[in-house]
């Protein structure tokens, strides 16, 4: 392996494979998989999530597909014509509008919710899509940990149930392919490619929604849903159960499930995210200077993938799905898409991978310089949290406000607490995932294939992965530029930010030795050792220093404390 710092220099390209090319679609006609894909009509749910629009953006590069429906809701004042267009508005779309813009006349918006009856399509879209479609992509799903049992059912269990419904109608369908997650198990330490008991039978869940009012249900939540930690990951297990008797037997589908998604490694490109979940909010937060703590438990193997693995292998396992290529060592086709079992990353090695990322690609205008620690005890981390995080943004955000700057440490803070609390249940806990399914169905693949829908993460690099990461979030959340010069720039403002950290630390350390060592803090400490001493003493120690107090003390019996 290079030297870190070498490998930090140069574009985007691939060092795990120097041979490895972003697919364009000049190479569509060397893949047995993209061939199986022409003037294929494609029906998605989710399509405007984060996993959505780069499984949008792959299907129309990579993908010589008819159509692409999308079921959409009308939202915040806009139409769903409006809202895909909004959507192509992000960088994730920039080479295909400079490159093919045609393609976007493929996209065909559908006015719907997975929360309604019958997907709330009108008679003429179900029609329309029962007639046209041959691939299926399920992938909306609240992922808020915290929803409501109401609200989680209604969307994992139901949405599920209503899409499994819709494509029993479909005379074309060669293949469903269903989003799940690697937690749905997550009360069981290891798990494999297999189908669990439910922990309830998903009807009786269904009807305890329909009869219980909200407070009933959030009463007994915590009983529904344990060991699980969240509705979250007990709907989405409860979903798979609704999928399998729903549709085995009747429709061909497989089951993905990816573990915690991240920024992009490799396509459409590298270190791509568009919102503040999972491990971005350590990276923007450690970046800013904001994040000063992070609770750990050591050797903790933690599972995270990034946002392109999924999205090919789901495509790959939809083409298997129909072409049935590849038998998976089970029943029901599931893939387990993880990195830990193949590719595992530490608690401790991902600390330092940060620490060392957000330095050497510093972020521009850090409220401190990126300094920190991990903590093990879980009150030390949360005192710290307050004293070195929350405290000193609202003194940022007093100065923000003096100096006539928009206030942003607050909230960045608290954003940045809400994305690391909703990870802490996932890295603290140590899972080991199989995915046998997932390597078998990679072998199987011609180099052509493997080229255009890479989903092995035997080739990771975390460290270079963690650097594309940090670009990403410059670039795309922090709307900051990765330019040389822009770096240049932001290095020097981090030498400047680590001179004035340097000195504040030896300020207060010199504090701390003077409170010490001061006439008033000698007495005062020896006062309250004495007190002390007194507290844990069984007599007082004047008595003590009386003799003739003595006699006062109780007398012990003649005999010995043995023969007693």
């Amino acid at each position: 392996m290079e030297p870190r710092d070498k490998r930090r220099t140069g574009d985007y390209g691939s060092m795990e494979d120097p041979n490895y090319q972003v697919p364009t679609m000049e190479s569509i006609d060397n893949s047995e998989i993209s061939e199986w894909y022409r003037d294929k009509t494609v029906f998605l749910t989710g399509g405007t999530g984060f996993m959505g629009k780069v499984l949008v953006e792959k299907l129309l590069r990579s993908c010589p597909v008819k159509k692409i429906f999308l079921l959409m809701r009308p939202k915040a004042n806009n139409d769903i014509n409006q809202r895909i267009d909004d959507m192509l508005n992000y960088k994730l779309f920039d080479k295909l509008k400079a490159n093919r813009p045609e393609f976007f006349q493929k996209l065909h918006p559908v006015r719907g919710d997975i929360t309604h009856e019958g997907l709330g399509l009108s008679e003429e879209d179900e029609k329309t899509l029962a007639q046209e479609v041959e691939v299926i992509f399920h992938v909306a799903a609240t992922i808020n940990f915290q929803e409501p049992i109401r609200v989680a059912v209604s969307m994992n269990m139901l949405g599920t149930k209503r899409v499994v419904n819709l494509a029993k109608k479909m005379t074309k369908l060669k293949a469903l392919v269903h989003v799940s997650t690697a937690y749905c198990n997550c009360h069981l330490q290891e798990t494999y490619e297999e189908l669990y008991p439910a922990p309830i039978e998903p009807g009786r869940l269904i009807q305890l929604t329909e009869w219980f009012e909200d407070d009933v249900l959030e009463n007994i939540t915590p009983q529904l849903v344990s060991p699980r930690p969240n509705t979250y990951t007990f709907t989405k297990a409860l979903a798979e159960h609704i999928l399998v008797n729903d549709a085995e037997g009747r429709i061909p589908f497989s089951i993905i499930r990816p573990s915690i998604v991240c920024g992009a490694w490799r396509e459409p490109e590298p270190g791509w995210v568009d919102n503040m979940y999972a491990f971005t909010g350590l990276l923007v937060g450690m970046g800013k200077g904001v994040l000063r703590t992070l609770y750990i438990k050591q050797g903790i193997k933690l599972d995270f993938v990034p946002v392109d693995v999924p999205i090919n292998l789901m495509i790959v396992a939809a083409y298997n799905t129909a072409t049935k290529k590849f038998a998976t060592s089970t029943n029901v086709p599931i893939y387990c898409c993880s990195t830990g079992y193949q590719q595992p990353l530490t608690i401790e090695g991902l600390n330092d991978l940060l620490k060392d990322t957000v330095r050497v690609i510093p972020q521009e205008h850090p409220i401190w310089f990126p300094d920190g620690s991990a903590k093990t005890n879980k009150t030390l981390h949360t005192i710290h949290l307050y004293i070195a995080n929350v405290l000193p943004a609202y003194i940022a955000d007093f100065f923000y406000k003096i100096l006539g700057k928009k206030q942003i440490a607050v909230k960045m803070c608290y954003r940045m607490m809400k994305a690391i609390n909703a990870l802490e249940y996932f890295m603290l806990r140590d899972w080991t995932f199989h995915n046998e399914n997932v390597q078998g169905l990679w072998a199987s693949l011609s180099p052509a294939d493997r080229q255009m829908f890479h989903f092995n993460v035997g080739d990771l690099d975390w460290a270079q992965y963690i650097d594309r990461y940090q670009r990403g979030c410059k670039k795309f959340i922090l709307k900051e530029s990765t330019s040389d010069e822009a770096l240049e720039r932001a290095h020097k403002n981090m030498n400047k930010m680590l001179w004035l950290h340097r000195i504040l630390q030896f300020a207060l350390m010199y504090c701390a030795w003077y409170l010490v060592s001061s006439d008033i803090s000698v007495t005062c400490l020896s006062t309250l050792f004495n007190e002390l001493i007194k507290w844990f003493t069984l007599y007082p120690l004047e008595n003590m220093d009386d003799h003739s107090s003595m006699s006062s003390l109780p007398a012990l019996p003649e005999e010995g404390f043995i023969n007693s």
